[in-house]
């Protein structure tokens, strides 16, 4: 299927819209230009490439700005679909950047951090209990990965409630864990819009993963930010990816059925047999059919299965054994017809 990316587009307030391509079945990252006293504001700037910097600029001209406008960067999260630019950025443009302190620990101080990002992936796949073939792909991909690592800096902290700086107290961080430890969604209390990034998204439900310099339990972190962010109320959803969209609390309630569906599918694979989580990721159902997945993908689903499982666990619904690897197993009051 052809890859259609979006052309730049106001989307409220003087706020546009610019969709800067990426390769991934979603096809595109969203960065968003919102007008400040001093200039414009990025929301997020997409993937390290020629194509994707060329589409930034074209659609800061389209808002009426250039990179001499941009006073800032702020970031959802440091996944290179979001923060890859930023390096072309800061050599370009008077842009400070601001993320939580919490995405920190996910830039590299040098090369040494990136090769150690590639032996934690292959010991948690190890812990998997994933078959040489995965660990195979992990080497193909490696040299990718470590080059994806940001060693970008940010020059600013925005924890939970932050005014972000410029915008007199009109945008604010909101803090909201699960797809990464220091994820942000911000907050235009003046235009009545939502930033999202991967937190909601209007048709993919973003990826929660267990897996190297994740949270302990990002499950739980995810469906406490979906709550917290009901709290926020009636807003336009600007997300990362798809298309801006209103209804989030319709959106919410969603992502709190699926999630819960999710526990039960994944505990009726662990009672049915399935006891580690390469196993259990082989068995439960995926938007595609899972030997289709590759890489990433598939890396991205065992990390699903592995917050699902440890969420299980935490709430006593199955048992974790520890190990190389890990194993799962069933509570026996709970097999059978119950878990049906």
């Amino acid at each position: 299927m052809e890859r259609v990316v979006p052309e730049p587009a106001e989307v409220a307030g003087g706020v546009w819209s610019v969709a800067l391509p990426f390769p991934n079945p979603l096809g595109f990252a969203f960065s968003y230009v919102v007008p400040v006293a001093e200039g414009v504001l990025l929301v997020d700037a997409g993937w390290d490439s020629d194509e994707c910097w060329d589409a930034l600029r074209a659609g800061l001209a389209a808002a009426g700005a250039g990179l001499d406008d941009v006073v800032g960067l702020v970031v959802t999260h440091v996944h290179p679909d979001h923060y890859g630019l930023a390096e072309r950025l800061r050599a370009h443009s008077p842009a400070w950047i601001a993320l939580h302190p919490a995405e920190r620990p996910r830039i590299a101080a040098g090369e040494h951090d990136r090769l150690r990002a590639i032996e934690e992936m292959a010991e948690w796949l190890g812990q998997a209990g994933a078959p040489p073939s995965e660990f195979a792909e992990l080497d193909a991909d490696a040299a990718d990965m470590k080059a994806r690592i940001s060693m970008v800096v940010p020059e600013h902290d925005l924890p939970d409630g932050a005014a972000v700086p410029g915008t007199d107290g009109s945008l604010l961080a909101v803090h909201t864990p699960g797809h990464t430890p220091g994820h942000l969604c911000f907050h235009d209390r003046r235009r009545g819009l939502l930033f999202t990034g991967d937190h909601i998204l209007p048709r993919v439900t973003p990826n929660i993963s267990k897996r190297p310099q994740s949270d302990v339990d990002p499950l739980r972190d995810f469906l406490d930010s979906v709550r917290k962010v009901r709290g926020i109320g009636d807003v336009e959803v600007l997300p990362g990816h798809e298309w801006t969209f209103g209804g989030l609390g319709d959106r919410l309630d969603f992502l709190t059925a699926h999630h819960a569906e999710r526990l039960a599918e994944v505990e009726a694979a662990v009672c049915a047999g399935a006891g580690t989580v390469w196993e259990v990721t082989c068995t439960v159902s995926w938007s595609r059919p899972f030997e289709h997945l590759r890489g990433r993908a598939r890396r991205s689903a065992i990390g699903e299965t592995f917050a699902h499982l440890y969420r299980l666990a935490v709430v006593g619904r199955i048992r974790w054994v520890p190990g190389r690897p890990d194993r799962w197993l069933p509570i026996p009051s709970r097999t059978g017809a119950e878990v049906a």
